[in-house]
């Protein structure tokens, strides 16, 4: 299987992993593809003699696609270019013609390797074991630009700087590693700067060259500036920066690979990508096997509401206010995965929420909003997710092997990062595929589950001294009858369709009041 996909002049590598070593194939024939459907006065003929004679169009065709979940297959044009440069380029010029909205492009915005995988059918999770080599280099050496000391795995060298590259090139020619995990990349430039000073010859990939594939930036994102570093390339090896991946920090190897089969995104870019970046890899891969195509610039509007129904479905999940003190015999009780398991049981999904054929009909509690009885995309997305999540913890439990145990712990790491995130990436301006009205169902739903599960403990002897969107915190009643907590969580299983389970009995919580 191919793990690794590098652009070096022009062409195309694809490096797999096999039982006799790693070898590389090169595709000098790989020409990328965006689509453009046409709106309102826009003309297909005229885009298509446009196209055609546009230096970096190879090919135009007309084919049968899906511009979004609610539309049946339609006549779209579909554009293949020379190179990646030539992908935006493009899109640019034709989201130029006409008014606004008259021509649409579609599958531009893709990282480089996940574009190759998804439009030739790769699956690039590896078959055979990846070896991996992890280099560590001080903020000093880097800034003085003159490595001379590094740790390579956990042996430390130390020399000239001649002495070192020479080292470290000797390193990496004997293990020839798959993976290699650097705690900054910057290292990368700085290495071939200072060899190139000394006249040394240097290899760090498999091939001689080294790319910078983005710049470094700031960003700012709730009211708080980040700093993403660059990032760079060794053809034939990952790169891991441990200053820029969220995924391999929270989880493992295993985690990542996980994600790698589930996104169809190579390795490289599951280690730098964001949670949301990685869902939404899934949520297109779900998307291509039904035909749709994914939407440069978004054209989901908001359905129109009234007043009321913006006052009732702008809110949070349900918070119960502390009962303020220190109490006795409190157990703690939770939903398992309430956020995505309410999309997958109340079917949830952009498409199929507020829907034509059922308008009228109040689905969601509390807003009123209508939700098909066909079974729409999302569900499909992460029911999946929450089976695997559910068997890997059963696994868990019952293994005695440290190295499975360590395996397992990376993969379900994964998978809760990606079900935290499912939530609040359907409200997200720039999600491909989400819907402002489903991040309000699922609050909704969300709200009247916790109002259920009240009114069955208290029925049951139960008062709850404090709740927090899926969890609940309960002391018996004084003077009632106690039902068993594990009688009324298979009760309350019945009525809401997603597991409650207790988490821990404490023998007192002291609770406060919020401001």
């Amino acid at each position: 299987m191919v793990y690794k996909i590098d652009y070096v002049n022009g062409d195309v590598l694809r490096w797999s992993v096999t039982e006799t070593g790693v070898e590389c194939e090169v595709d000098e024939s790989y020409t990328p593809t965006i689509y453009v459907s046409v709106h309102g006065d826009g003309d297909f003929s005229t885009a298509r003699a446009a196209l055609r004679d546009h230096p970096a169009v190879v090919r135009v065709a007309m084919v049968d696609e899906r511009v979004s979940f609610r539309h049946d297959h339609e006549q779209v044009l579909r554009v293949d270019v020379v190179d990646l440069k030539a992908v935006n380029s493009v899109a640019r010029m034709v989201s130029k013609w006409g008014s606004p909205g008259e021509y649409r492009c579609y599958n531009v915005d893709f990282s480089r390797e996940f574009r190759y995988c998804l439009e030739n059918g790769i699956d690039p999770l590896p078959n055979h074991e990846l070896s991996q080599m992890q280099i560590t280099v001080s903020e000093t050496e880097l800034a003085s630009e003159r490595v001379t000391e590094l740790t390579i795995d956990d042996e430390t060298i130390t020399g000239s700087g001649a002495d070192v590259l020479t080292t470290l090139s000797a390193r990496v020619e004997s293990v020839d590693p798959d993976v290699l995990f650097l705690n900054t990349s910057d290292l990368i430039p700085v290495l071939f700067q200072q060899a190139d000073r000394l006249g040394v010859e240097f290899q760090f990939g498999r091939r001689s060259e080294w790319q910078q594939l983005a710049g470094e930036s700031t960003y700012e994102s709730y009211g708080q500036v980040g700093h993403s570093p660059a990032r760079y390339n060794l053809p034939g090896r990952v790169i891991i920066d441990g200053s820029n991946t969220f995924m391999w920090n929270q989880t493992n190897l295993d985690g990542c690979l996980y994600l790698v089969e589930q996104s169809g995104k190579p390795l490289q870019e599951v280690a730098w990508s964001s949670i949301g970046n990685i869902l939404t890899g899934i949520q297109i891969q779900e998307a291509r096997e039904r035909d749709v195509l994914v939407p440069w610039r978004s054209w989901r509007h908001e359905k129109f509401k009234t007043m009321r129904q913006l006052h009732d479905a702008d809110r949070g999940g349900f918070t119960f206010a502390p009962d303020v003190g220190l109490h006795e015999d409190v157990h703690e009780l939770d939903f398992s995965s309430l956020y995505p398991n309410i999309i997958v049981t109340r079917n949830v999904s952009p498409e199929k929420i507020r829907c034509e054929c059922h308008a009228g009909r109040e689905d969601v509690p509390g807003i009123g909003y209508s939700i098909c009885d066909e079974r729409g995309y999302l569900p499909d997305v992460f029911e999946p997710l929450i089976k695997d999540r559910d068997a890997i913890k059963a696994e868990i439990r019952e293994t005695e092997d440290e190295e499975r145990r360590e395996e397992l712990e990376g993969q379900s790491s994964a998978i809760k990062w990606i079900l935290v995130s499912c939530f609040g990436y359907q409200g997200f301006s720039n999600a491909k595929f989400g819907r402002i009205e489903c991040h309000e169902a699922i609050n909704a739903y969300a709200r009247e589950i916790l109002l259920e599960t009240k009114a069955v403990l208290e029925e049951h002897g139960w008062r709850i001294v404090h709740g927090i969107v899926d969890s609940v915190w309960v002391t018996p009643i004084d003077g009632e009858e106690q039902t068993s907590l594990s009688a009324l969580a298979s009760e309350t299983f019945e009525q809401v369709e997603i597991r409650l389970r207790e988490r821990c009995r404490t023998p007192h919580k002291r609770t406060r009041g919020g401001g």
